[in-house]
């Protein structure tokens, strides 16, 4: 017999595992200890590869795992949270395009910014972890619009990654002590627009660039009307029959 956790039936052992698996990936690989000891034996640029193909394989596995977990249904499906998803997630899609688009001294492999004394620019003045924002408004929004157990482990693995993230960049570029750093701060927030409502920083929409906005415009609505296509679930509650 499979083990399970307390009140939690062992079909949905596989999405634990795997949903463990991709989460605890991220901290372990990007914990400072074991990532200086391997990318000192496998060098830099590979062990980059080594940490997207591990981040690649655990998430598939995770994609399946949910795919072929079964439905038990916890709070049902309301109609309000669908309506909130639909109107904060064009918010979520342009931070996550912004934040590709602008090289972030806060991400993977861009520390290098912060020895130019780069200050924030663009969408890191909204907030300066642009994407991972995104991602925990994206999990946010389909725990509430999903109440159901294998949304909630697997959401809620990907909102605890996330929000777990922040916490981790921070703490480590906070423990460093790099004045740099320390002035990227000063200029800019992780919660969206905390830095701007307070005085902090100023920006314009020039500035954050209206092609990458534009195109966060765009992703929202292939996501909109390419939800129904992908999984068979319509985004627009009331407009199109599920």
């Amino acid at each position: 017999m499979e083990p399970s956790l307390p009140g939690v039936s062992a079909s949905f052992t596989p999405l634990l595992a795997a949903t463990a698996s991709f989460v605890l990936s991220h901290f372990i690989l990007s914990f400072g200890p074991v990532r200086s000891r391997l990318a000192g034996r496998m060098g830099e640029q590979a062990f980059l590869i080594f940490y997207s193909a591990v981040a690649f394989a655990t998430f598939a596995w995770m994609c399946i795992a949910y795919a072929r977990a079964p439905f038990h249904d916890l709070w049902g499906d309301p109609r309000w949270a669908r309506w909130v998803t639909v109107a904060v997630m064009p918010f979520a899609s342009i931070l996550a395009t912004c934040g590709v688009a602008t090289a972030n001294p806060g991400a993977v492999g861009f520390g290098r910014l912060l020895v130019d004394g780069r200050g924030p620019i663009g969408i890191q003045k909204v907030t300066r972890h642009p994407v991972m924002i995104a991602i925990a408004l994206w999990a946010a929004l389909h725990l509430m619009t999903n109440g159901d157990m294998a949304s909630l482990i697997l959401f809620g693995g990907m909102l605890a990654l996330t929000l777990g993230g922040i916490w981790h960049i921070e703490a480590k570029r906070a423990a460093s002590g790099n004045e740099a750093w320390a002035r990227f701060v000063a200029a800019s927030s992780v919660v969206p627009l905390a830095a701007i409502v307070s005085g902090k920083t100023r920006v314009t929409l020039r500035e954050i660039g209206w092609n990458r906005i534009a195109a966060g415009v765009v992703v929202y609505f292939v996501l909109l009307f390419g939800h129904r296509i992908v999984i068979d679930v319509p985004l627009l509650p009331g407009l199109f029959p599920r």
